[in-house]
């Protein structure tokens, strides 16, 4: 279901975020999804990347930093990049402010 509606927009890599999924690599025919959610039983926040086509041969490794908190290491022909994915809490606010 992801998949499909992901597939629709014209992105190799997204990230996601509260994607409430185990963590770990994820891998289909066409597409991965690098997931770094809580290891117990909650399936609560999770945090990640959709990858899908050329973009899968670039990456070099997914580090899970903790729950909230996500590396993906690609490597190019002249360089190598990093996206970080991270959750920032945020104090809850009534809706006048």
């Amino acid at each position: 279901m992801l998949h499909n509606a992901l597939s629709n927009l014209d992105f190799e890599v997204i990230a996601l975020r509260e994607t409430q999924l185990k963590s770990g690599i994820q891998k289909f025919d066409n597409f991965s999804l690098f997931s770094s959610g809580l290891k117990n039983i909650k399936h609560e926040f999770g945090y990640g990347f959709y990858g899908s086509g050329e973009f899968l041969k670039y990456v070099k490794y997914f580090k899970i930093i903790n729950e909230r908190i996500c590396c993906l290491r690609l490597n190019a022909k002249w360089f190598s990049c990093t996206l970080i994915n991270v959750h920032a809490p945020t104090n809850e606010e009534t809706k006048e402010i």
